[in-house]
């Protein structure tokens, strides 16, 4: 299995627009380091370590940098971003579509299930079941395990 640099952003990604994480986002990150995926966290409004922290998810997470809004490639350098991520989780497609990964719905219901959606694409391109880019599943938990 293939070991992923994978990048998280931030506002109605984890963090919704009215302060709760979103469903299963520990469970996901424990799952990822488990097994042996790197996580990152990066936001375009700046690095976000006190929000990982509020939600004690800071222990899953390497690293933490400024997110490009454009020019995606050409301004990780300028950014501080020292690798180019091998799957990003970003409510905003032009991100996703840059690097390869899943585009999230930037609202979550009481009973969203997206982050396992979004495990599972990771897990699949991990085997190479899957090639990088932009990735929607549909909402199920199908052979995801919530403990």
């Amino acid at each position: 299995m293939r070991r992923l640099n994978i990048f998280f952003d931030v506002d109605n990604t984890l963090i919704m627009w009215n302060g709760t994480l979103r469903n299963h986002t520990r469970h996901v990150f424990e799952r990822l380091r488990d097994s042996g995926h790197t996580i990152y966290i990066w936001s375009g409004v700046g690095i976000r370590r006190w929000e990982m922290e509020r939600a004690n998810l800071d222990e899953f997470v390497a690293d933490y940098f400024w997110k490009p809004l454009d020019r995606h490639h050409q301004r990780l350098p300028e950014l501080g971003v020292t690798l180019v991520p091998d799957f990003v989780i970003d409510d905003h497609k032009t991100v996703v579509d840059a690097f390869g990964g899943y585009h999230i719905s930037d609202m979550a219901g009481p009973d969203d299930k997206e982050l396992l959606a979004v495990l599972r694409a990771i897990e699949e391109m991990a085997r190479g079941d899957e090639t990088i880019g932009d990735t929607e599943e549909p909402l199920t938990d199908e052979g995801v395990e919530v403990e």
